[in-house]
C-alpha cells in the first residue's frame, strides 16, 4: 500500500485522558498512574440525542472529536470499528428476554446495532458522508485501519477511523473478557501536511508487538482496541519505527511509521 498521512490522534483509556497528555506515558518517560477513566458527555450532539447516548457512544465520539479538532467534520468519511459493540446494551436486552414478560426498551434496541456510534457521529456533525462499521474480533484495529486506508487511497481526502470497546458485562465476561474501556481515533489523509506517514503491508502470520511498559502491556491485553498501544507508543516517541499488529484471518499488519 502507498504511504498515507496520519494527521491527528484521539485517545481515551484508563489513566489516558487524551493523546497529548498521554504522550509522556506512551513514550516511556512517565508511568501510567491509576486506572480511572472519565468519559465526558458528547458536546456536539443536541440535548435530546445526548440524553439517549450510551457509554459506548460517548467513548467513540469523544476520541473522534479529539482527532478532528482542526478539520471540517461535516465532510469527513468515517470508519467505526469495535470488536463487540455495545456490550452493556446487549447484556440488558438478553436479560430482558429471559424475564416472564420480556420487554425490550426501544431506545436500547435502537442503540444495540453495531453502527449506532457512526449514526450518532453523523447526527452530531451533520455529516452526510458515508460511514462504515466493521468488526474483526481481536484484530479489529487492523481491520479498521485497512478499511480506512483503502478508502483514503481510492478516493483521496481525509478519513476518520474510530476504534472502541467497552468492558463485558456479567453475562458475557466468561466468554468475552474485556476489562477496561478503551478507544482510539486516527485521522488519515494525504501525506502533505501530515504529522506522521504510515506505510502498511498485510503479511502472513507474525507475532504482534507488545508494549514497552508492563502496565501498558496489561492494558493492551485487556481490550481488543488497546492492541493499538504499540502503534501509539511509536507515534508518541516521534521517531521512525516499525509496528506489527494482529490482522484478521491469522495474518499480520506491518506498519512503518515516519515522523
Amino acid at each position: 500500500m502507498n504511504t498515507i498521512g496520519l494527521h491527528a490522534v484521539g485517545l481515551l483509556g484508563p489513566g489516558l485522558d487524551d493523546f497529548e497528555t498521554a504522550r509522556a506515558i506512551l513514550a516511556g518517560t512517565a508511568p501510567l498512574a491509576g486506572d480511572a477513566i472519565n468519559i465526558p458527555p458528547v458536546r456536539l450532539l443536541p440535548a435530546n440525542e445526548r440524553r439517549r447516548t450510551t457509554t459506548t457512544i460517548r467513548l467513540a465520539l469523544k476520541v473522534a472529536e479529539e482527532a478532528t479538532t482542526d478539520s471540517d467534520r461535516s465532510q469527513l468519511r468515517s470508519v467505526f470499528a469495535s470488536s463487540s459493540g455495545d456490550m452493556d446494551i446487549i447484556d440488558r436486552i438478553c436479560d430482558a428476554l429471559t424475564q416472564p414478560e420480556p420487554v425490550v426498551s426501544p431506545v436500547q434496541f435502537h442503540n444495540s446495532v453495531h453502527n449506532a456510534p457512526a449514526g450518532n457521529w453523523s447526527i452530531a456533525t451533520r455529516n452526510p458522508a458515508p460511514a462504515t462499521a466493521v468488526s474483526g474480533y481481536n484484530a479489529t484495529v487492523a481491520a479498521g485501519l485497512l478499511e480506512a486506508a483503502t478508502l483514503q487511497q481510492c478516493e483521496g481526502g481525509e478519513v476518520l477511523l474510530t476504534c472502541y470497546d467497552v468492558p463485558s458485562m456479567e453475562t458475557f465476561i466468561r466468554v468475552r473478557p474485556i476489562h477496561h474501556a478503551f478507544a482510539v481515533a486516527l485521522r488519515l489523509g494525504p501525506v502533505e501536511g501530515a504529522t506522521w506517514r504510515l506505510q502498511m503491508d498485510l503479511k502472513g502470520p507474525a507475532t504482534a508487538d507488545r508494549c514497552g511498559a508492563d502496565e501498558l502491556e496489561a492494558l493492551r491485553a485487556s481490550n481488543p482496541v488497546a492492541r493499538a498501544l504499540p502503534l501509539l507508543e511509536q507515534l508518541a516517541r516521534g521517531t521512525a519505527g516499525h509496528v506489527t499488529l494482529d490482522a484478521p484471518l491469522g495474518r499480520s499488519l506491518s506498519i512503518r511509521i515516519e515522523p
